[in-house]
Protein backbone atom coordinates (compact mmCIF):
# COMPACT_ATOMS: atom_id res chain seq x y z
CA UNK A 1 0.00 0.00 0.00
CA UNK A 2 1.17 3.51 -0.70
CA UNK A 3 0.75 6.67 1.32
CA UNK A 4 -0.81 9.50 -0.72
CA UNK A 5 -0.22 12.00 2.10
CA UNK A 6 1.54 11.89 5.46
CA UNK A 7 -1.82 11.55 7.20
CA UNK A 8 -3.63 8.87 5.18
CA UNK A 9 -2.86 5.40 3.90
CA UNK A 10 -4.37 4.60 0.51
CA UNK A 11 -6.12 1.23 0.64
CA UNK A 12 -7.89 1.34 -2.74
CA UNK A 13 -7.39 3.69 -5.68
CA UNK A 14 -11.00 3.99 -6.79
CA UNK A 15 -12.60 4.96 -10.10
CA UNK A 16 -15.55 7.11 -8.97
CA UNK A 17 -13.58 10.28 -8.28
CA UNK A 18 -14.81 10.34 -4.68
CA UNK A 19 -13.12 9.46 -1.41
CA UNK A 20 -14.09 7.34 1.56
CA UNK A 21 -12.17 8.24 4.72
CA UNK A 22 -11.85 5.89 7.68
CA UNK A 23 -10.61 6.94 11.12
CA UNK A 24 -9.07 4.17 13.16
CA UNK A 25 -5.87 3.33 15.00
CA UNK A 26 -4.50 0.18 13.34
CA UNK A 27 -1.69 -1.51 15.24
CA UNK A 28 0.68 -4.39 14.61
CA UNK A 29 -0.76 -7.55 16.11
CA UNK A 30 -4.24 -6.08 16.44
CA UNK A 31 -6.89 -8.75 17.00
CA UNK A 32 -9.87 -6.92 15.45
CA UNK A 33 -10.57 -6.70 11.74
CA UNK A 34 -9.55 -3.37 10.26
CA UNK A 35 -10.82 -1.14 7.47
CA UNK A 36 -8.71 -2.83 4.81
CA UNK A 37 -11.04 -5.83 5.15
CA UNK A 38 -14.14 -3.71 4.71
CA UNK A 39 -12.59 -1.83 1.78
CA UNK A 40 -11.91 -5.10 -0.06
CA UNK A 41 -15.63 -5.97 0.08
CA UNK A 42 -17.10 -2.65 -1.10
CA UNK A 43 -18.23 -2.40 -4.70
CA UNK A 44 -18.86 1.30 -5.32
CA UNK A 45 -15.47 2.06 -6.86
CA UNK A 46 -14.58 4.82 -4.40
CA UNK A 47 -11.02 5.51 -3.29
CA UNK A 48 -10.56 4.41 0.31
CA UNK A 49 -8.14 6.08 2.72
CA UNK A 50 -7.44 5.10 6.32
CA UNK A 51 -6.06 7.56 8.85
CA UNK A 52 -2.42 7.60 9.88
CA UNK A 53 -2.25 8.77 13.48
CA UNK A 54 0.63 11.18 13.94
CA UNK A 55 2.72 11.17 17.13
CA UNK A 56 1.08 13.30 19.80
CA UNK A 57 1.77 14.10 23.41
CA UNK A 58 -0.66 13.54 26.26
CA UNK A 59 -1.93 16.89 27.48
CA UNK A 60 -2.82 18.19 24.03
CA UNK A 61 -6.54 18.92 24.19
CA UNK A 62 -7.07 21.05 21.08
CA UNK A 63 -9.13 18.69 18.97
CA UNK A 64 -9.18 21.09 16.00
CA UNK A 65 -5.37 21.12 15.91
CA UNK A 66 -5.29 17.33 16.20
CA UNK A 67 -7.58 16.93 13.17
CA UNK A 68 -5.89 19.59 11.04
CA UNK A 69 -3.27 17.38 9.31
CA UNK A 70 -6.03 15.00 8.16
CA UNK A 71 -8.11 17.90 6.92
CA UNK A 72 -5.18 19.63 5.18
CA UNK A 73 -4.33 16.52 3.18
CA UNK A 74 -7.94 15.97 2.15
CA UNK A 75 -8.13 19.57 0.98
CA UNK A 76 -4.89 19.16 -0.98
CA UNK A 77 -6.22 16.02 -2.70
CA UNK A 78 -9.07 18.02 -4.17
CA UNK A 79 -11.49 15.07 -4.34
CA UNK A 80 -14.98 15.18 -2.84
CA UNK A 81 -15.48 13.02 0.23
CA UNK A 82 -18.57 10.82 -0.02
CA UNK A 83 -18.37 9.36 3.49
CA UNK A 84 -16.36 9.39 6.68
CA UNK A 85 -16.18 6.17 8.70
CA UNK A 86 -15.11 5.71 12.31
CA UNK A 87 -14.41 2.55 14.29
CA UNK A 88 -14.78 2.42 18.07
CA UNK A 89 -13.22 5.62 19.53
CA UNK A 90 -12.32 6.63 15.98
CA UNK A 91 -16.02 7.51 15.70
CA UNK A 92 -15.38 10.53 17.92
CA UNK A 93 -12.67 11.89 15.64
CA UNK A 94 -14.64 10.90 12.52
CA UNK A 95 -17.70 12.88 13.58
CA UNK A 96 -15.80 16.13 13.98
CA UNK A 97 -13.76 15.50 10.84
CA UNK A 98 -16.93 14.92 8.81
CA UNK A 99 -18.36 18.20 10.06
CA UNK A 100 -15.26 20.10 8.99
CA UNK A 101 -15.17 18.39 5.59
CA UNK A 102 -18.82 19.32 5.08
CA UNK A 103 -17.92 22.97 5.70
CA UNK A 104 -14.99 22.69 3.31
CA UNK A 105 -16.83 21.10 0.38
CA UNK A 106 -20.30 22.58 0.94
CA UNK A 107 -21.94 19.16 1.30
CA UNK A 108 -21.83 16.95 4.35
CA UNK A 109 -20.35 13.50 3.72
CA UNK A 110 -22.23 10.49 5.05
CA UNK A 111 -21.14 9.66 8.60
CA UNK A 112 -21.05 5.89 9.14
CA UNK A 113 -19.82 4.58 12.47
CA UNK A 114 -18.86 1.03 13.49
CA UNK A 115 -19.40 0.20 17.17
CA UNK A 116 -18.93 3.90 18.04
CA UNK A 117 -17.68 4.47 21.53
CA UNK A 118 -16.98 7.35 23.89
CA UNK A 119 -13.90 7.45 26.07
CA UNK A 120 -13.83 6.77 29.79
CA UNK A 121 -11.22 5.23 32.06
CA UNK A 122 -12.54 1.78 31.14
CA UNK A 123 -11.91 2.47 27.46
CA UNK A 124 -8.33 3.58 28.17
CA UNK A 125 -7.66 0.51 30.29
CA UNK A 126 -9.27 -1.91 27.81
CA UNK A 127 -7.30 -0.48 24.90
CA UNK A 128 -4.11 -0.65 26.99
CA UNK A 129 -4.83 -4.30 27.70
CA UNK A 130 -5.41 -5.00 23.99
CA UNK A 131 -2.14 -3.27 23.12
CA UNK A 132 -0.29 -5.35 25.71
CA UNK A 133 -1.74 -8.55 24.24
CA UNK A 134 -0.21 -7.63 20.87
CA UNK A 135 3.30 -7.77 22.37
CA UNK A 136 3.53 -11.52 23.03
CA UNK A 137 6.12 -11.99 20.29
CA UNK A 138 8.39 -9.39 21.93
CA UNK A 139 7.88 -9.79 25.69
CA UNK A 140 8.12 -12.83 27.93
CA UNK A 141 4.95 -14.20 29.55
CA UNK A 142 5.97 -12.88 32.98
CA UNK A 143 6.63 -9.41 31.53
CA UNK A 144 3.19 -9.40 29.91
CA UNK A 145 1.59 -10.38 33.23
CA UNK A 146 3.51 -7.68 35.13
CA UNK A 147 2.29 -5.10 32.65
CA UNK A 148 -1.28 -6.39 32.92
CA UNK A 149 -1.14 -6.15 36.71
CA UNK A 150 0.25 -2.59 36.60
CA UNK A 151 -2.62 -1.60 34.33
CA UNK A 152 -5.23 -3.24 36.57
CA UNK A 153 -3.84 -1.49 39.64
CA UNK A 154 -3.89 1.92 37.94
CA UNK A 155 -7.43 1.39 36.62
CA UNK A 156 -8.73 0.51 40.07
CA UNK A 157 -7.69 3.87 41.53
CA UNK A 158 -7.88 6.37 38.63
CA UNK A 159 -11.16 7.42 37.00
CA UNK A 160 -10.01 10.32 34.83
CA UNK A 161 -9.14 9.03 31.30
CA UNK A 162 -6.30 11.52 30.68
CA UNK A 163 -4.69 10.90 34.06
CA UNK A 164 -4.98 7.14 33.62
CA UNK A 165 -3.41 7.40 30.16
CA UNK A 166 -0.41 9.26 31.62
CA UNK A 167 0.12 6.62 34.30
CA UNK A 168 -0.22 3.75 31.83
CA UNK A 169 2.37 5.35 29.56
CA UNK A 170 4.85 5.47 32.45
CA UNK A 171 4.12 1.83 33.36
CA UNK A 172 4.46 0.83 29.73
CA UNK A 173 7.76 2.66 29.23
CA UNK A 174 9.20 1.09 32.38
CA UNK A 175 8.15 -2.42 31.31
CA UNK A 176 9.60 -2.00 27.81
CA UNK A 177 12.86 -0.59 29.20
CA UNK A 178 13.17 -3.56 31.55
CA UNK A 179 12.45 -5.99 28.71
CA UNK A 180 15.13 -4.26 26.68
CA UNK A 181 17.68 -4.82 29.47
CA UNK A 182 16.68 -8.45 29.98
CA UNK A 183 16.49 -9.54 26.36
CA UNK A 184 18.52 -7.03 24.39
CA UNK A 185 15.58 -5.76 22.36
CA UNK A 186 16.67 -3.44 19.58
CA UNK A 187 16.62 0.17 20.83
CA UNK A 188 15.02 1.43 17.63
CA UNK A 189 12.22 -1.05 18.09
CA UNK A 190 11.75 0.07 21.70
CA UNK A 191 11.45 3.72 20.64
CA UNK A 192 8.96 2.73 17.92
CA UNK A 193 6.76 0.76 20.30
CA UNK A 194 6.78 3.46 22.98
CA UNK A 195 5.95 6.17 20.42
CA UNK A 196 3.10 4.08 19.01
CA UNK A 197 1.67 3.47 22.46
CA UNK A 198 1.99 7.13 23.48
CA UNK A 199 0.24 8.18 20.27
CA UNK A 200 -2.53 5.69 20.99
CA UNK A 201 -3.07 6.99 24.52
CA UNK A 202 -3.14 10.56 23.15
CA UNK A 203 -5.67 9.46 20.51
CA UNK A 204 -7.93 8.34 23.36
CA UNK A 205 -7.29 11.29 25.68
CA UNK A 206 -7.91 13.86 22.94
CA UNK A 207 -11.15 12.08 22.00
CA UNK A 208 -12.20 12.43 25.64
CA UNK A 209 -11.91 16.21 25.28
CA UNK A 210 -14.28 16.31 22.28
CA UNK A 211 -18.08 16.52 22.21
CA UNK A 212 -19.21 14.07 19.53
CA UNK A 213 -22.83 13.42 20.54
CA UNK A 214 -24.36 16.39 18.66
CA UNK A 215 -22.55 15.16 15.50
CA UNK A 216 -23.45 11.52 16.09
CA UNK A 217 -27.10 12.59 15.94
CA UNK A 218 -26.90 12.56 12.11
CA UNK A 219 -24.83 9.36 11.84
CA UNK A 220 -25.68 5.77 11.01
CA UNK A 221 -24.15 3.26 13.41
CA UNK A 222 -23.50 -0.39 12.60
CA UNK A 223 -23.43 -2.34 15.84
CA UNK A 224 -22.00 -5.74 16.71
CA UNK A 225 -23.47 -8.15 19.22
CA UNK A 226 -20.75 -7.43 21.81
CA UNK A 227 -22.33 -5.88 24.90
CA UNK A 228 -18.97 -4.55 26.09
CA UNK A 229 -18.36 -2.53 22.91
CA UNK A 230 -19.89 0.31 20.94
CA UNK A 231 -23.27 1.84 21.71
CA UNK A 232 -24.19 -1.07 23.97
CA UNK A 233 -21.35 -0.08 26.27
CA UNK A 234 -22.03 3.64 25.92
CA UNK A 235 -25.65 3.09 27.05
CA UNK A 236 -24.91 0.74 29.91
CA UNK A 237 -21.46 1.63 31.26
CA UNK A 238 -20.66 5.22 30.31
CA UNK A 239 -23.84 7.32 30.13
CA UNK A 240 -26.31 4.91 31.79
CA UNK A 241 -29.30 5.95 29.74
CA UNK A 242 -31.64 4.68 27.07
CA UNK A 243 -32.54 6.54 23.93
CA UNK A 244 -30.90 7.08 20.55
CA UNK A 245 -27.34 8.31 20.19
CA UNK A 246 -27.40 8.28 16.39
CA UNK A 247 -29.91 8.90 13.62
CA UNK A 248 -30.09 5.17 12.83
CA UNK A 249 -28.58 2.09 14.44
CA UNK A 250 -28.29 -1.10 12.40
CA UNK A 251 -27.57 -4.20 14.52
CA UNK A 252 -25.58 -7.21 13.33
CA UNK A 253 -26.39 -9.85 15.97
CA UNK A 254 -24.27 -12.51 14.27
CA UNK A 255 -21.05 -10.52 14.51
CA UNK A 256 -18.86 -9.80 17.52
CA UNK A 257 -16.89 -6.55 17.74
CA UNK A 258 -13.65 -8.06 16.44
CA UNK A 259 -15.36 -9.26 13.25
CA UNK A 260 -17.58 -6.27 12.48
CA UNK A 261 -15.37 -4.79 9.74
CA UNK A 262 -15.03 -8.11 7.92
CA UNK A 263 -18.73 -9.02 7.76
CA UNK A 264 -20.16 -9.58 4.29
CA UNK A 265 -23.57 -8.24 5.36
CA UNK A 266 -21.85 -5.19 6.83
CA UNK A 267 -20.14 -4.44 3.51
CA UNK A 268 -23.43 -4.86 1.64
CA UNK A 269 -25.14 -2.47 4.07
CA UNK A 270 -22.36 0.10 3.64
CA UNK A 271 -22.66 -0.17 -0.15
CA UNK A 272 -26.40 0.53 0.16
CA UNK A 273 -25.85 3.48 2.50
CA UNK A 274 -23.28 5.01 0.16
CA UNK A 275 -25.53 4.55 -2.88
CA UNK A 276 -28.36 6.29 -1.06
CA UNK A 277 -26.31 9.28 0.07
Amino acid sequence: MSVPTPSWTKITEGTSGELLLAVDFPATGRLQADFSELAARLTGGHAFWRSVVAPAEIGVTDHDAYLQPWLDDVRAAGQPVRAVFGFCVGAVHAALLAEKIGELQGRAPALILFDPELVDAGTVYWQFAMFVESLHQFLAAEEIEELREAGREAHERITDPGELALVLIERFRAAIALACERTGLDEEFVVEVVEAFTSFMAYLAIADSAEPLPRWARATALSSSSAENGLSRVRNDILHRDGPFVAEELPFPGLVHADLLRGEDVAKTVDDLLAAH
